[in-house]
């Protein structure tokens, strides 16, 4: 159990070193946070839940070993179009006022989770070895996508409440995760 400069954490932080400024930048542009404070104050499970996964994520990517094999070059891919679409959500949210379902939201209600499930399989594919800190990480990835859906549907309960009609518009007409509209808002 060795922490080292080649370490899957480089990568980790990375994301996390890009995306934690763009989002600042997408609240302050936009004049409100993209997490609603209420929300977050309702919904503490979720606050809790997104520390735990994101120091645990950390914490795992300490010890796997990058192999550049091709599974890291296939994962670095993936890795970067999750930063992608994560980076274009925030930048997507930045740009309206209130519900946003424009640009990436009209495909997705959720595109900063769908990055970020894009680019931890990415991570995933980029520690893959047989060493037991990859079949962790693995394992980290696979409760990823509970965890995130869990986190959507106590969102989409909130926003119901707070949004009423117009958000159970959006609700039938975009896809949760991924896919074409339904209809036109």
């Amino acid at each position: 159990m060795t922490v080292r400069l080649e370490n899957l954490w480089i990568f980790y932080t990375l994301a996390y070193a890009v995306a934690f400024p763009l989002r600042q930048w997408a609240n302050a542009k936009r004049g409100e946070p993209i997490e609603d404070p209420e929300m977050l104050r309702q919904h503490k499970g979720v606050v809790v839940g997104a520390m735990i996964w994101l120091i645990g994520g950390f914490f795992i990517s300490l010890f796997v070993p990058i192999a550049f094999s091709s599974f890291f070059y296939v994962g670095l891919v993936f890795y970067v179009l999750g930063l992608g679409i994560a980076a274009f959500a925030f930048y997507s949210f930045a740009h309206q006022r209130g519900l946003v379902t424009g640009v990436l939201y009209r495909y997705s209600r959720n595109p900063n989770y769908v990055g970020w499930i894009v680019l931890i399989l990415g991570l995933t594919l980029m520690g893959w070895s047989a060493s037991f800190w990859s079949f962790m990480f693995l394992i980290y990835f696979i409760v990823t996508i509970p965890y995130l859906h869990w986190t959507v549907l106590s969102e989409e309960r909130y926003l119901a409440e707070k949004h009423g009609d117009s958000y159970r518009q959006y609700l039938a007409s975009t896809p949760r995760y991924l896919g074409m509209p339904k209809k036109s808002l």
